[in-house]
């Protein structure tokens, strides 16, 4: 079939100019587009290191206002310290003032006195001369005294030292002499065994102290028992060379936890029994 001449010339090609004038807009408007999101990147930074330096010029402002406000408290607390100072300086001058117008009574009362002693001089100097002849008779008796003095000083320098001695020779001798008196008496003691704690073993048997007496005596052994049948011994070298001992706590007591028990001199050893397992605390006393 063949097209008609009049139709295929009246038929026109479709135009490409909206398509170009599209992509030119698109361009256009791209590049505007990257030339403003440019500028506003560069503003951006710009202002973040505006925002990073007042950041720091903020955190000094905040460290210069610490170290101002710590510079405050501190003048604060001269400032008190200075107030005291002042408000103790303020008592002190009162105080002072009072002093003066005491010096100041006091200076006339010695004025007064000195005006008597100037009249007094007046007077004494009339005998003045005489005083001197006699002045010179007194040298020489002083010059005699001095020679024996110097003799006498010596003789009191020895006399001081024997002194000395004779008080450290009556010292120690009181000494002795109350040391024998408490003997006698047997009211000197010496604590053999302090505030010892201990367990009684199965063997029920120990020895807890010994140590040397220099007197015939007697020993206190106290006890805190936690058993039913404590007991003491004591041995003595002089008395026996077995032990000799003390079976029941209250042989020798004096109470319901003690018991006494007669030592001689020498070497002493001191035992301690109860129910296996008891508790104690000791305390051994030697007196003599």
């Amino acid at each position: 079939m063949q097209v008609p001449v009049d139709d295929v010339e009246g038929k026109k090609k479709p135009s490409m100019f909206p398509i170009i004038a599209l992509i030119v807009v698109v361009i256009v408007l791209s590049a505007g587009f990257g030339f403003y999101y440019l500028q506003a990147s560069s503003q951006i930074a710009n202002l973040n290191g505006k925002l990073s330096t007042a950041n720091n010029n903020l955190t000094t402002a905040n460290n210069s206002i610490s170290s101002d406000q710590h510079q405050i408290s501190v003048l604060n607390s001269n400032i008190s310290s200075l107030q005291s100072t002042v408000s103790s300086d303020v008592q002190s001058i009162v105080s002072l003032q009072g002093t003066v117008r005491s010096d100041n009574s006091t200076i006339n009362s010695l004025n007064a006195k000195v005006l008597s002693l100037d009249e007094n001089v007046s007077n004494l100097s009339g005998n003045l001369e005489a005083e001197k002849s006699q002045a010179a008779t007194l040298d020489t008796q002083i010059s005699q005294l001095q020679s024996n003095e110097t003799s006498a000083i010596q003789q009191i320098t020895e006399l001081k030292t024997q002194v000395g001695t004779d008080n450290s020779s009556i010292s120690s001798l009181q000494t002795q002499v109350n040391s024998l008196t408490g003997i006698t008496s047997m009211s000197e003691n010496t604590v053999e065994l302090s505030s010892k704690q201990l367990t009684v073993p199965n063997a029920l048997f120990l020895s807890v102290v010994n140590f040397t007496a220099s007197y015939p005596g007697y020993i206190v052994i106290t006890s805190t028992s936690t058993g039913s049948s404590s007991f003491g011994e004591v041995a003595d070298q002089i008395t026996t060379k077995e032990f000799s001992v003390t079976t029941g706590m209250f042989m020798y007591s004096y109470s319901t936890t003690a018991i006494i028990l007669p030592v001689g001199p020498g070497q002493i050893y001191v035992y301690y029994g109860d129910t296996a397992g008891s508790q104690t605390t000791l305390n051994v006393t030697y007196y003599y």
